[in-house]
């Protein structure tokens, strides 16, 4: 759950280009828009994406529910709440994904399974024919 007094570390890029800032939920509208004027400072015709830093899966683009990538052209029209509401979206959302070690472990069993299916159909395939020498 987001709270509301909570601060994300949040970054804005276009290009190459890309400005760090933190922000809440109170001054989002403010930070993005200092965030945007450095940026434009850095490039002309910019059209910025956000980003939000995950603890375990770092930068992450954000993502609303309806899976559309925000695209900020003119912070005096953005709409905060909005941008703060896909903001949570993508970090619950990246909360559900496996860590690397999950992952890891899930290959390391899915191979184990794997290769017992081919030793049995292996062992099952082909019988000792025991006989004596004639």
């Amino acid at each position: 759950m987001i709270f509301p007094s909570q601060w994300h570390s949040l970054k804005l890029s276009f290009r190459d280009h890309t400005v760090t800032f933190s922000a809440g939920r109170s001054n989002l509208r403010a930070r993005i828009h200092e965030a945007f004027i450095r940026l434009s400072a850095l490039s002309s015709g910019t059209r910025a994406t956000i980003h939000v830093h995950h603890p375990r899966h770092g930068w992450l683009k954000v993502c609303d529910a309806e899976q559309r990538y925000p695209i900020i052209q003119n912070p005096l029209r953005l709409k905060p709440a909005r941008i703060w509401q896909a903001i949570g979206h993508t970090l619950a959302e990246a909360d559900s994904w496996p860590t690397d070690e999950e992952k890891a472990r899930i290959k390391l069993e899915r191979q184990m399974r794997r290769r017992a299916e081919i030793a049995s159909a292996r062992r099952n395939r082909f019988r000792v024919i025991e006989g004596g020498n004639d």
